[in-house]
């Protein structure tokens, strides 16, 4: 085979051709949970004693290994933004319960009512530590909040985000208790002058308040003693609950990563890129009666070997200027053919021309990539229609079904909005702030058209 800049010609037996696509594995590939007694021994730079960090995966880098793939999926990014954006619903809302007429009335709280409530979250600024523990969550199943408090110890000045990705927890004491929470920007480089690892305690994931008040002799702990220690900084670690999980938990829409879900999604456009770069796309083929180029030689005097050569060449190129150019675009052409007098019926033509129909049409591989994407969008709690994640005709749904399926989605909200809220509800208690405070998260409620269009607010339903 000779391959030139927009033709090739084939001499002989013609190769087969194949399209080789290099295999690239698209998957975390690795389980989150480490081997039972795969641990990272390390001085924190802020204690005097080393600390046994319990390895988040196998190679103690499954954040890592979760950011790279979350951006590899078009489908997965979506889904996670899209679900990060529900829980954010309207922001936190301070609002106050109070009995109307034997019935609980949510009423919205004002500013001047709460100022030291209303400065506490400003100079926060609560609305981005929200965000930040909400992807968190939403991609990692695990969040980390600080408290720091003030110098008498007495009450929280400061809640702070923790980087998921860059957090460890210490191995289990003899006692069943995870003491520590480790923060380091790089764990393959742990212990390094570069990149210390900063212990805090970390609070009880089963009752932290009450964890919280025993170490600050508020109230009794369990053996009955007030320890009243001084700890400047505590841990909150917010995580959704899953079975059999003592460290870091496990989400389940994880799964489409076991099952092979999220590898074939990927592998789809992966495929069809290779195919389109790797494709030889061929419009004709050509062929040239055996002697034809001899006869060639011989009606225009040429004996030289070189010179032929270079007539071959000049023959091949006159052909693709006549068969490419624009300006014989519609053009016909006309060549004589003659029959075998020994093979009756066999024609013999100096030049055939034949097009030659490409295998790539578009649109392949449509229906798996749907599968692909229901499946993931299954896993992730997400219809496909709200996201537009099934391609096709005949997907869409009208407005009063997108409006339902975005109200239940919200619901579904619930349990993890909870969660979210948990470091004020904490700080409302060791703060002292007023009992008939509360906090919510509310949802936007989508209007039919007779209601006007948009959005309105809804923090009167007690299950927002």
């Amino acid at each position: 085979m000779k391959i030139f800049e927009n033709y090739a010609i084939l001499e002989g037996k013609a190769p087969a051709f194949v399209v080789e696509i290099e295999k690239k594995s698209s998957t975390v590939g690795i389980s989150q949970e480490a081997g039972k007694d795969d641990y990272e021994e390390v001085k924190p730079k802020n204690k005097g004693k080393d600390i046994k960090w319990r390895k988040w995966g196998q190679g103690n880098d499954f954040p890592v290994k979760m950011l790279e793939n979350a951006w590899k999926s078009n489908i997965l990014a979506s889904n996670l933004d899209f679900n990060a954006r529900l829980l954010y619903g309207d922001c936190v809302q301070v609002v106050r319960k109070q009995l109307n007429n034997g019935k609980i009335e949510i009423v919205p709280v004002l500013e001047s009512e709460e100022t030291d409530i209303f400065d506490f979250l400003a100079e926060n600024n609560f609305p981005l530590l929200l965000q930040e523990l909400i992807h968190d969550v939403t991609l990692l199943h695990n969040g980390f909040v600080e408290f720091v408090m003030n110098k008498e110890y007495t009450k929280i000045v400061q809640v702070r985000h923790k980087e998921a990705a860059f957090s460890r927890l210490s191995v289990m004491n003899e006692k069943g208790v995870i003491e520590y929470h480790g923060y380091c920007a790089d764990w393959s480089k742990a212990g390094d002058e570069e990149y210390p690892v900063v212990a805090t305690d970390l609070l009880d994931f089963d009752n932290p308040l009450y964890d919280f008040k025993a170490k600050m002799g508020k109230i009794y702990n369990a053996k009955g003693v007030k320890q009243d220690k001084k700890i400047p900084r505590h841990v909150l670690h917010i995580a959704p609950p899953t079975p059999g999980k003592f460290y870091y938990q496990k989400a389940y829409w994880w799964s489409i990563f076991e099952s092979h879900w999220f590898d074939f999604s990927c592998a789809i456009p992966e495929f069809k890129m290779n195919l389109m770069k790797n494709q030889m796309v061929l419009k004709y083929h050509v062929q040239v009666r055996k002697g034809f180029f001899d006869d060639l030689y011989k009606a225009e005097g040429i004996t030289d070997d070189e010179k032929k050569k270079a007539r071959r060449v000049e023959f091949y190129n006159q052909l693709e200027n006549f068969l490419a150019g624009k300006e014989n675009a519609g053009k016909n052409m006309v060549s004589e053919i003659d029959y075998d007098k020994i093979n009756k019926g066999v024609e013999i033509q100096d030049i055939k021309i034949t097009p030659i129909e490409s295998f790539i049409k578009g649109g392949e591989y449509i229906e798996d990539s749907e599968e692909a994407s229901n499946a993931i969008c299954y896993a992730m709690g997400i219809h496909p229609s709200l996201q537009g994640a099934s391609p096709g005709k005949g997907k869409t749904i009208n407005g009063t079904e997108a409006r339902e399926l975005f109200i239940i989605k919200q619901a579904m909200m619930k349990p993890l909005r909870d969660l979210l809220l948990s470091p004020l509800n904490i700080v409302k208690k060791i703060n002292g702030w007023n009992e008939d405070i509360h906090f919510v998260i509310p949802n936007l409620m989508l209007t039919t058209l007779d209601k006007n269009t948009g959005a309105e607010k809804s923090i009167g339903n007690p299950a927002n």
